[in-house]
């Protein structure tokens, strides 16, 4: 009977610590929106919102760029790569406590685009606010195309032989 006791007695014990672990669970932002985020942020570049992607970020990129210059920078990506053409995510890199940055959970969004000009890296820099993933950085890289390599040469033509 006592044993009884104690098993129930620990009931609430083990039920608030599950409540507490899922609830802990649902609090971390899942990868799904870090994509969302990400793909709606570089969205907004290809559509020249260079003061809603500003606004939208968070405090560190906003201490560290203004407006000015952050709009500056996405008018120069555009002008040196053209239209986007199309885009996908490729990989999610996960940093924790960056160095030279405040510590927390960063993730890092990368892209593979087709512009009308050059393929490009982007990638979306995203940190940890809450349940929310924050965009706090976007770095547009051209990926240099190799020439065509020449065409081997003809083989040359055998000598004739002397005729008989």
């Amino acid at each position: 009977m006592a044993n009884q006791y104690r098993r129930f007695a620990a009931m609430p014990l083990v039920a608030a610590l599950l409540a507490s672990g899922h609830a802990q669970a649902q609090q971390l932002p899942s990868l799904d929106s870090a994509i969302a985020t990400a793909t709606r942020w570089a969205a907004q570049a290809d559509a020249g919102q260079a003061d809603a992607m500003w606004k939208s970020s968070g405090p560190m990129m906003q201490k560290s760029v203004s407006s000015a210059d952050w709009a500056k920078y996405l008018d120069g990506v555009k002008k040196q790569l053209g239209a986007t053409q199309s885009r996908d995510w490729v990989q999610l890199g996960r940093v924790d406590n960056p160095q030279g940055l405040p510590p927390g959970q960063y993730l890092n969004v990368v892209f593979v685009a087709r512009h009308a000009t050059a393929p490009a890296v982007e990638t979306v820099s995203l940190s940890q606010a809450g349940t929310n993933w924050v965009p706090v950085g976007y770095i547009v890289r051209p990926v240099q195309q190799q020439p065509a390599a020449p065409a081997p040469a003809a083989a040359p033509a055998a000598p004739a032989k002397p005729g008989k």
